[in-house]
């Protein structure tokens, strides 16, 4: 039934597609055209649903069929499995995946241009085909060509629908960091076919014991450093920042919630579940570079102006504490891991989801020139305090149960690595408070150049409020030297936007808020598809 339900995915997905091509000539109407997108992603989401019932309890060997392998290539001797195998693991980040671009659909209509939104559409599309394929595949040639395939329409709408001036850069550099990375999973697949005849994952799983301890580690370090570009671990960060800085906010939410994603899985799948030996092995190492990623990035954070690398910076922090929980060998660390992963997916994506909200109002993403928002956009500001509980892992959201059981982890792995991790929850949340309060409530800094601009106008006003900031601290800003960071370097009075969430917007954050607290509250949600692949992974 799976395998079933991954095939018609494809279908529908493809169909869309060819729908949003054809549209002026089948769904000359756009609001017809918004509609059929969402009836699509409702349809997919049934289907996921469908998936996640079907591989509760049970293992990816145990989904062997004559069906999965739908295509076979053959050339010169070389045979390629095209195929598809889904288990607990590999569901749930389907149903994320879908969940996330049905938010980005939402999210996209009120800031993406009419004229522009068709080729938009399109690439959300390709994203969540390419994605869930990516997360069904049996053949890591498959799989790479896959994993190198998502990149294509993440650089287009980076490219063309960025906020920025750099945005083709940043384009540039999500593409040759992804691809110097892949060089090194590359090698690792050719050194798999040369010794051991096939690409298979489940046939690899099954010899790839056989192999010398040398060769064993020289395709563990492959794929480690692979993945860890698209994690990212630091030094490999780099990309990340200006990426999320210049994306629209739907590649911001797909990049933090789901992109990141396929490091992680792939860790699970080609690291761990291959070489557990070697994990325990490199753990110490590991463990070190993840502790000074975390740490590095948590106190960098302190430092920005731009809200978006704030969360970006928040991002590559809690993607590291999920590695150093994957890679304990602990069964408490994988599983905390991966709802950590899924928590992550929801929570920084529902922030970023308002960082474009907010945006798309003032006209600005310095910290600076925000002041006491609350007033303007209280819905707003009631969501983004609920999602930056679940980044800073208050309990019932779903962060805390994900770090509760990564520490756990930790502690019977490595207590001193534990303890400094544990730091880092410390720091989220002083980022993170500061971080709302500086959005929404009185920020002491613009309150002080506020009355500098009141008492050159000679005007006596006693609330500080967003109105009277956006438009004219904003000149003060600029004094200070600080532009080009988020917003254009005149922002007319006619531009701003007074409101708060429409319902589109609210739809979409939402969903992420709803499926934060859900797994928060009821863990065995996922616990119960992931436990005995969990199992599996430790007891090979």
């Amino acid at each position: 039934m799976t395998i079933i339900a991954i095939s018609i995915m494809n279908v529908v997905i493809g169909i869309a597609i060819l729908g949003v091509i054809l549209r002026k000539k089948i769904m000359p109407n756009q609001k017809f055209q918004r509609i059929f997108i969402l009836g699509v992603q409702g349809i997919l989401i049934v289907l996921s649903g469908i998936m996640l019932i079907g591989c509760e309890g049970t293992d990816i060997i145990n989904r062997i069929s004559p069906y999965i392998n739908m295509v076979t290539v053959y050339s010169n001797n070389v045979n390629i499995n095209i195929g598809y195998s889904i288990d607990g693991i590999s569901a749930i980040f389907i149903f994320l995946t879908i969940i996330l671009i049905l938010s980005c659909n939402l999210i996209s209509i009120r800031v993406i241009k009419e004229k522009t939104e068709q080729k938009f559409q399109i690439m959300l599309l390709l994203t969540e085909i390419l994605i869930i394929n990516f997360f069904a595949a049996t053949d890591l040639v498959q799989l790479y060509i896959v994993y190198e395939a998502t990149l294509i329409p993440m650089v287009i709408m980076i490219g063309v629908w960025g906020s920025r001036t750099e945005k083709k850069i940043a384009a540039f550099q999500i593409l040759i960091y992804t691809l110097i990375g892949s060089i090194f999973m590359l090698m690792s697949i050719g050194i798999l076919y040369s010794t051991l005849g096939t690409t298979d994952y489940i046939m690899i799983r099954e010899y790839i014991d056989v192999l010398p301890e040398n060769v064993r580690k020289l395709i563990f370090i492959g794929f480690f450093i692979g993945f860890a570009v698209k994690i990212p671990i630091a030094p490999l960060h780099l990309w990340l920042l200006r990426a999320h800085v210049e994306a629209p906010t739907a590649g911001s939410v797909l990049l933090a919630g789901i992109l990141l994603k396929l490091g992680g899985y792939g860790y699970i799948r080609y690291n761990i579940g291959l070489f557990p030996d070697l994990c325990e092995y490199y753990f110490p190492i590991i463990g070190g570079i993840c502790l000074i990623s975390i740490l590095y990035t948590g106190i960098a954070t302190l430092t920005q102006l731009d809200v978006k690398r704030i969360v970006a910076y928040s991002s590559i922090s809690h993607m590291n504490v999920i590695v150093l929980g994957l890679f304990s060998g602990v069964l408490q660390g994988i599983e905390g891991g991966i709802i950590l992963m899924i928590g992550h997916g929801v929570v920084s994506g529902g922030l970023f989801l308002c960082i474009g909200v907010i945006y798309d109002r003032c006209k600005t993403r310095i910290v600076y020139a925000y002041n006491n928002l609350v007033h303007v956009m209280p819905i707003m500001a009631i969501l983004f305090f609920l999602l930056v509980l679940g980044n800073i892992a208050f309990p019932i959201t779903s962060n805390f149960v994900g770090e509760l059981l990564i520490f756990i982890g930790l502690i019977k792995k490595n207590i001193i690595i534990a303890f400094f991790s544990a730091l880092s929850m410390i720091v989220t949340a002083i980022y993170s408070f500061w971080l709302y309060n500086r959005i929404f409530f009185v920020n002491e800094i613009i309150k002080r150049e506020a009355n500098e601009v009141i008492s050159s106008k000679g005007q006596i006003v006693a609330d500080m409020n967003a109105l009277f900031l956006i438009e004219d601290v904003m000149k003060k800003k600029e004094e200070r030297g600080i532009d080009d960071i988020g917003q254009p370097k005149e922002v007319k009075k006619e531009q701003l936007i007074y409101s708060d969430v429409n319902i589109f917007e609210f739809t979409s954050i939402s969903l992420m808020v709803i499926m934060m607290i859900i797994i928060g509250m009821k863990p065995s949600v996922v616990e119960g598809f992931i436990a005995i692949n969990c199992l599996e992974l430790i007891s090979k």
